[in-house]
């Protein structure tokens, strides 16, 4: 047996005796200190048995990379908690797989070794990848842990199906031990042994595929498969299959140790969906749904450097809101927000697929046409000014009317200047002249206007 795992237990509430109970008989882990309250039921029992009990985390002497934290609080805000625990090589575990090697939680027929190798295997995982190949892409990361779970129970293959949006499908991420590159979706209510386990949200297993005549995946033929879901609360994301040649190679008591690799996947599942999130909110302006500033930037660039090279036009108009704030004024920011983002609304259907629109200011948006002149790019910017100022945009009874409209100005590319910042500059001066000749006009930049 190797040697059980240090792990400090953090902020346990009173319903959490038993699983410290559980924690401490395991074969596994080892709890070396406990951060809780004076008066905590499950502090007072670790300190009759020599477990030393601290008020924070970071008084604990023994505090070394490569612990086990097991955080069992809700709130750890009062328990001032270090930042950065993860990057700075300790493996978090809550209460779900806490539970899950927990003897008492698996029961007196559970393959304790199993749960000692797969606690260790998942481990494994978190310090390869959590956070110290964020680089990793998703495939390498699910690739890695299907090796781990692989390995772990001798099994011959193995897959993890995510969910399809829609919530009805099923479809192979990653795999080891057979070719799946071509299998197609399976519907949740196919019958088959990972769909009965996502569509029912609970682990199957099978020690024997032969009785019943169990339909595993697509060519794969096995006699005996585990599969648990991947869950996030209440939310299924997908299934974890393994399988193998040999009958009775699963049973029951195996349900949790695979599970473990299922909060392992739902890990990683819910950090890249919350990385790309991320990656949105930092290119995507949160009102409107149009890029932002430095993606317009961006793609400016781009489109006039393919404009040089293949001696193309490319057109670019700036909007203003006329009179946004006194419509603020009288009718509240909220209607104004509103404004924003029916304004933005518009001008998304009414431009091309090919072209690129952002919101470059407050009251500010600007559309890069691609391939496109000076002509085209009037009659678009017209028809977008038009339909703005005939938008029945809300007015509150007993608040003074206020036109919501656009004026607008155009540069084009050659015409304009020999680079983006030419073409950025020339349309703003256009929308100056558009604006001091009042509300609700276009204007296209003219050469002449350098000589007047």
């Amino acid at each position: 047996m190797e040697d059980r795992i240090e792990a400090i237990v953090i902020g346990p509430g009173p319903g959490d005796l038993s699983l410290i109970e559980g924690l401490t008989a395991s074969s596994v882990i080892s709890i070396i200190a406990v951060v809780a309250d004076t008066g905590d039921v499950s502090a007072l029992w670790c300190a009759e048995r020599g477990i030393p009990r601290f008020n924070r985390l970071r008084d604990v002497p023994r505090l070394l990379p490569g612990q086990l934290l097991v955080l069992l609080a809700e709130d750890t805000v009062e328990l001032e908690l270090p930042q950065g625990m993860s990057s700075q090589g300790f493996s978090i575990l809550g209460r779900e797989v806490a539970n899950l090697i927990c003897p008492q939680s698996t029961g007196p027929a559970a393959n304790h070794d199993r749960i000692a190798a797969a606690l260790r295997g998942y481990l494994k995982l978190l310090e390869d990848f959590f956070p110290a190949s964020r680089k990793a892409s998703s495939m390498v990361k699910l690739a890695a842990c299907l090796t781990e779970v692989t390995t772990t129970f001798a099994a011959s293959g193995g897959a993890i199906l995510t969910g399809v949006p829609g919530g009805n499908t099923l479809a192979v991420a990653a795999y080891t031990g057979a070719d799946l590159s071509g299998e197609p979706p399976i519907t949740k209510d196919d019958g088959s042994f990972p769909a009965r386990c996502y569509s029912r949200g609970k682990p199957e297993v099978a020690p024997d595929l032969a009785e019943g005549n169990v339909k595993l995946l697509g060519s794969v033929r096995a006699s005996s498969a585990a599969c648990v879901p991947i869950r996030s609360g209440q939310a299924m994301l997908g299934v974890v299959l393994l399988w193998s040649d040999q009958k009775g190679c699963f049973e029951q008591a195996d349900i949790a140790p695979v599970s473990l690799f299922g909060c392992y996947v739902a890990t990683l599942l819910e950090i890249d969906e919350l990385s790309t999130r991320l990656e949105e909110s930092l290119v995507i302006d949160p009102l409107t749904g149009l890029h932002n500033r430095f993606q317009f930037d961006h793609r400016l660039s781009l489109e006039v450097r393919r404009a040089q090279r293949y001696s193309l036009n490319v057109s670019l108009l700036v909007f203003d809101v006329d009179h946004l704030e006194e419509y603020n004024q009288s009718c509240g920011h909220m209607l104004g927000n509103l404004a924003l983002s029916d304004i933005a609304s518009i001008f998304n259907k009414g431009a091309r697929e090919v072209d690129f629109l952002a919101r470059v200011g407050e009251d500010e948006f600007a559309i890069i046409l691609p391939e496109t002149g000076r002509l085209g790019a009037i009659r678009l910017a017209e028809r977008l000014r038009s339909e703005v100022a005939a938008y029945p945009f809300p007015i509150p009874e007993n608040r003074v009317p206020v036109p919501v409209t656009v004026s607008g100005g155009i540069s084009s590319f050659p015409n304009c200047g020999d680079n983006e910042h030419d073409l950025v500059a020339r349309a703003y001066q256009a929308l100056d002249d558009a604006k001091r000749e009042g509300a609700n006009i276009v204007k296209l930049w003219e050469s002449e206007r350098a000589t007047k």
